[in-house]
């Protein structure tokens, strides 16, 4: 088999950056080693319910965002039903000691509003916050397109800023700290370890506005992989990359798990970056290189509930996410040490796949909690189906810890009966994630992420380890990885010219 770019993994990076180089005419085949395509977009189901695991809603798919300026280059956006929050859309944060909720709106005007509400003397606060995180954003190409990429990427790595610092300066309000340093939990990191920038481009898509799509990730997954069979992309499915195979310090092409080789000179690889070490001679990274990808922290992972319950009990959710936070800077756990039972936890309802689905009395439930490796270390030999006892019992534990705290939290959610239970083991087995970091490699105060160029000629990196993290930031590091091959300004000007 012949190709001029194989793209390894079909996550949401993979598609993307497959679904351009085929448009511009590459021969591309996907290799994905699950029997099915889609990474953490793609549902599963249980009792006949849809759930999502990496997809609940995103930012940037507003007239003239980047991600819908690039979903209609791909060729895709025609295919899929958006659905924006309304202007009342909001997420509800509970704080812990604090009495009332606070509705995090999707809309910086209508959420300064409501934190001036319930912190009237911290206005100078709150405005200085969401002031520096659109002057951040502002210099960012993939907010203001008007802005050349190549230059913002090549001058990408300039030493970030402490979140927990700034916050610390701007207002000394543990209430308020927790409020504004909550979009951690979307992207993994704690917050005494995050970074001003990276916090500043994942909250400034969703105070811009939020978004879901009918049918959920898979509905993505199913539009991208309609338009890449009409663009005569080749799905290898079942099969993992075992080899990269180089000739004169270029890439040739790959063997995959069943001696299958695939001729080719890209190679555009989406899994952690580490992985990717062994699949190379060892001659092609120099020792300093290997180390740092091999050393590189993961995000946190999570613990996760998929219930039922009922559907009187639910109504009331709508489109709302519900949080319970601690205040200050424990929304992320600095450590293992927290219990999990004392950590942040997330509650959302299933969306479903028809096109009215946030309509409808859907019964499905999700809770999300933080967690470490170290939560689950003891267990890391075991395989998914031959897990010991001791960790069913820890699994029913952890499930009850966070069905009990729903319930005390949120008593509108009536009766929750769980249909499956998530760990960061269950995340490392499926997503082939080190650790089971839910957002890839942490992007985070004392690391430099690697670069989507690598020293080996014809290879790319991607995915949510390299640029940004979310649906976002992974579409985005597919772009990026199909520029490099392409040119990456002339694919920068059609895309923002895709109006």
């Amino acid at each position: 088999m012949k190709a001029d770019a194989v793209v390894i993994g079909s996550g949401i990076a993979g598609l993307t950056a497959a679904a351009i180089l085929a448009k511009k005419g590459r021969q591309v085949v996907i290799v994905e080693k699950e029997p099915r395509m889609g990474g953490a977009l793609k549902q599963f189901k249980r009792s006949k319910i849809s759930f999502d695991v990496g997809f609940h809603y995103t930012g940037c798919l507003g007239e003239g965002e980047i991600l819908q300026l690039l979903w209609q280059y791909c060729d895709i956006l025609p295919e899929l039903s958006i659905i924006p929050f309304s202007a009342s859309g909001h997420d509800t944060l509970h704080i812990k000691g604090f009495e009332q909720p606070v509705l995090a709106y999707y809309s910086y005007e209508r959420l300064s509003a409501e934190l001036k509400g319930h912190f009237p003397s911290q206005s100078a606060a709150i405005n200085s916050y969401f002031s520096m995180l659109q002057k951040i954003c502002e210099a960012i190409p993939f907010y203001n397109t008007s802005l050349p990429l190549t230059s913002f990427l090549r001058g990408y790595k300039s030493r970030p800023r402490s979140l927990a610092n700034y916050l610390e300066k701007t207002t000394d309000n543990p209430y308020l700290q927790a409020v504004l340093a909550a979009p951690a939990f979307l992207y993994g990191v704690p917050v005494r370890q995050a970074s001003l920038e990276v916090h500043a481009m994942v909250a400034h898509g969703y105070y811009s506005g939020a978004y879901t799509v009918a049918g959920g990730g898979q509905a993505i997954v199913d539009a991208f992989l309609a338009v890449l069979r009409e663009h005569g992309v080749q799905f290898v499915t079942g099969q993992s990359v075992e080899l990269i195979l180089v000739d004169n310090e270029k890439v040739i092409g790959v063997r995959t798990s069943r001696e299958e080789c695939i001729t080719c000179p890209h190679v555009i690889y989406t899994g952690h970056p580490a992985a990717v070490i062994d699949m190379v001679p060892s001659s092609v990274f120099r020792p300093a290189y290997r180390t740092r990808l091999q050393e590189l922290k993961n995000s946190l992972s999570m613990f996760a509930v998929f219930g039922r319950t009922d559907i009187s009990g639910t109504q009331s959710l709508d489109l709302t996410n519900y949080f319970y936070i601690p205040s200050g800077f424990d929304v992320l756990p600095n450590s293992a040490e927290t219990p999990p039972r004392n950590r942040a936890l997330m509650m959302t309802k299933t969306r479903g796949r028809s096109d009215d689905s946030l309509r409808q009395d859907e019964d499905g439930i999700i809770l999300l909690r933080p967690a470490y490796w170290q939560d689950v270390e003891l267990f890391h030999n075991s395989t998914k189906g031959n897990r010991p006892y001791s960790y069913a019992l820890f699994k029913d534990k952890i499930c009850n810890e966070m069905l009990h705290a729903a319930k005390e939290t949120w008593g509108v959610c009536g009766s929750i009966r769980p249909l499956a239970v998530g760990t960061p083991l269950t995340f490392r087995d499926e997503l082939t994630s080190p650790e089971g970091g839910a957002y890839g490699v942490m992007h985070c105060l004392d690391q430099f992420n690697p670069d989507i160029r690598t020293r080996l000629p014809g290879l790319l990196l991607s995915g949510q380890s390299t640029l940004m993290t979310g649906v976002v930031g992974a579409s985005l590091s597919g772009m990026v990885s199909a520029g490099e091959m392409l040119g990456l300004e002339p694919l920068w000007e059609e895309v923002r010219q895709c109006r």
